[in-house]
């Protein structure tokens, strides 16, 4: 009961934050906006999660590892971004994002065998206003918006070291933009708005194997799936408002990670996730290599977990998690790649201790180049991720 007030409280909180673009980046005329990371905060604050296993928390990247909770088990996502960014004539530019980005609930139906799971996550954001001044016409426009992914999960374990998982994938969302044009000198503004309605079906495949005690590997795989935009003007013209349906064809996702334990509490570990979007997105089976460059992302880090003892120091009830990273967004800027690198900490603190725990991440890090693009940003994330096993169809005694 004190873990649902808790969670309940969280998203609350958090539903009630105005939602806001997280990044200066990412804007072009065929933008789904930027992509959100389908990592926990614990992953995030440790710098991989594909490799790990736990039996309190669900993974949100390798479903395949499921298999092992043991009851019913969820994970619910929260966060803020902040992003300060810089050009050569302007400074202060900040933009920040606040607000509920789902999770996962998984129900084991054969005990440590076979385990079905749903779940909702964002895939994509964006809310950016500009200005262009052009003579005596101002112009301004506005996105807002982005994606998601709902989730149906499989996962079963062949055997203890040797797990799989299949998820059917729901990608849907709508981004709207606005236009307005204005004469400085008259008092009716022209303005007119298109909205991007998407939806699409896709699969994802994972595996973890544990070659050896200590070492487990995860491995992910989304292939190519088309997703289809409805585009739908909102004009005072009939003829203009009749809608058009376009494909988009979205680059296949890899990830490989690996955890390594060196002993019973400490682990260190490494991913690399991969999206062909220079070659692989394309509008009508037409790419835009200008546009959209290869997305990549290392990262790696050190976890140091609870100790297992019934009686022990607050301090030693809690996780230590610390990581870096290094990538690439999918996007261009001045027609150059926008790298993008920073570090991360997290904590885990028990709600019900073996049953439930809050992990708490916080990321700092760096993206884009004055030199090479039009921007440099700044950006810092704080997350929650709340956890915890419940026991549910189970009759207990007088």
């Amino acid at each position: 009961m004190q873990t649902l007030k808790i969670t309940i409280i969280a998203i609350l909180i958090s539903v009630a934050v105005s939602l806001a673009g997280e990044s200066i980046f990412g804007i072009n005329d065929y933008t789904l906006g930027v992509i959100d990371l389908p990592y926990s905060y614990a992953g995030f604050g440790r710098g991989f999660e594909i490799g790990n296993s736990d039996s309190l928390r669900l993974n949100f990247v390798n479903f395949s590892t499921w298999t092992v909770v043991s009851h019913p088990t969820y994970g619910l996502r929260l966060g803020y971004t902040g992003a300060f960014a810089k050009s050569a004539t302007k400074n202060d530019l900040f933009n920040d994002n606040a607000n509920f980005q789902g999770g996962f609930l998984g129900i084991p139906v054969l005990k440590k065998k076979l385990v079905f799971g749903v779940g909702i996550q964002p895939a994509t954001t964006v809310e950016q206003s500009m200005k262009q001044a052009e003579g005596a016409l101002d112009k301004y426009v506005l996105l807002k918006g982005g994606t998601s992914y709902g989730y149906f999960n499989v996962s079963y374990a062949l055997n203890p070291r040797i797990r799989f998982g299949v998820s059917y994938v729901y990608h849907f969302g709508e981004i709207t933009r606005s236009f307005r044009i204005e004469l400085q000198d008259t008092q009716n503004p022209f303005t007119f708005d298109y909205q991007y309605r998407y939806y699409g079906n896709a699969a994802i495949l994972s595996t973890y194997f544990k070659p050896r005690k200590n070492l487990s590997i995860g491995l992910i795989f989304k292939p190519s799936y088309t997703l289809r935009v409805r585009i739908k003007p909102q004009t005072r013209s009939t003829e203009v408002n009749k809608s058009k349906l376009k494909k988009l064809t979205i680059p296949a996702f890899w990830g490989t990670g690996f955890q390594y334990n060196l002993n019973r509490r400490s682990s260190v570990g490494l991913d690399f996730i991969y999206q062909d979007w220079e070659k692989g997105f394309k509008v009508e089976n037409v790419t835009y290599p200008t546009l959209f460059s290869k997305y990549f992302r290392l990262s790696g880090g050190f976890e140091r977990r609870q100790s297992h003892k019934l009686f022990t120091s607050f301090s030693e009830k809690l996780d230590y998690r610390a990581g870096i990273f290094y990538g690439r967004q999918n996007y261009r800027s001045l027609g150059n790649t926008v790298d993008e690198y920073g570090v991360s900490l997290g904590l885990s603190l028990p709600i019900t201790r073996f049953r439930s725990r809050i992990d708490l991440s916080a990321i700092v890090g760096r993206r884009g180049s004055l030199g090479q693009n039009e921007y440099q940003e700044t950006f810092v994330k704080f997350g929650i991720t709340i956890n915890a096993n419940e026991v549910w169809f189970v009759k207990l005694g007088d």
